[in-house]
């Protein structure tokens, strides 16, 4: 599990680096949401929530540039050739979801196993890919009998970037909307197991970008060997708490 990562706090620079852009209809939109998620009777009955939020909900990642499940941050896709930065969750949202998948369950992060058998996943693979640039990610392990907070980063990079699978989720009757996705996880280098954790965010090689962000007409073989291609790192640590 990807409990949170750190991102870059100002969009231009990752956009300059990824020779992306930053889509601005999505941006608007989202600013849009951000003032009417003010209102959080609205936004309880507009999302169809359980219970009103305590705060607004659509937000970006705090000062130090986390972004946990339920926070927004920009990710890339690819349209019309070129890579676009757009405003999404951390955390899916299916689009024929008639309320929030509970708590409970993990739909932030999807692990490479589960592409195919997981219902949350399998419509999205070879269909709707994106891509995540982060710092670092972060996770709760089992250390001196406790549970501590560490981060992973990798050493020779300033910026890894993982594989995502996204979703559009609409309540047209309220007119709101909003691109949520989730990471896709495989299992641990050595050195993250040996902290004790047992998973890790896929690190794709940077040519195999726009390869894995163009599924279409790609085979299921295909795009395991672009998923099991990823750059050789090593992943040092630091604790948090």
């Amino acid at each position: 599990m990807c409990f949170s990562v750190e991102v870059e706090k100002e969009v231009k620079k990752i956009a300059q680096r990824f020779n992306a852009q930053v889509s601005v209809a999505d941006l608007e939109y989202f600013n849009a949401l951000a003032v009417k998620g003010h209102d959080v009777s609205w936004v309880k009955s507009a999302l169809n929530l359980s219970r009103k939020p305590s705060g607004n909900i659509f937000k970006f990642h705090d000062d130090e540039g986390k972004v946990f499940p339920g926070t927004f941050t920009f990710v890339m896709v690819l349209e019309n050739n070129r890579r676009i930065l757009k405003p999404m969750r951390y955390r899916l949202r299916p689009r024929d979801s008639e309320t929030e998948i509970p708590s409970k369950f993990n739909v932030f992060n999807a692990r490479l196993d589960s592409l195919e058998n997981r219902q949350t996943w399998k419509p999205l693979f070879l269909n709707n890919h994106a891509l995540l640039p982060f710092a670092r990610f972060y996770e709760w392990v089992e250390h001196e009998d406790k549970k501590k907070l560490i981060s992973f980063r990798p050493s020779q990079f300033d910026v890894m970037w993982a594989p995502c699978l996204w979703d559009y989720w609409e309540n047209k009757e309220q007119g709101v909307g909003f691109h949520s996705f989730a990471l896709i996880t495989d299992g641990p280098p050595r050195e993250i197991q040996e902290m004790g954790h047992d998973r890790c965010p896929i690190f794709l090689k940077e040519d195999l970008i726009n390869d894995w962000l163009s599924p279409q007409g790609k085979t299921k073989s295909q795009m395991y060997r672009t998923l099991k291609n990823q750059e050789d790192v090593f992943y040092v640590h630091d604790w948090i708490s």
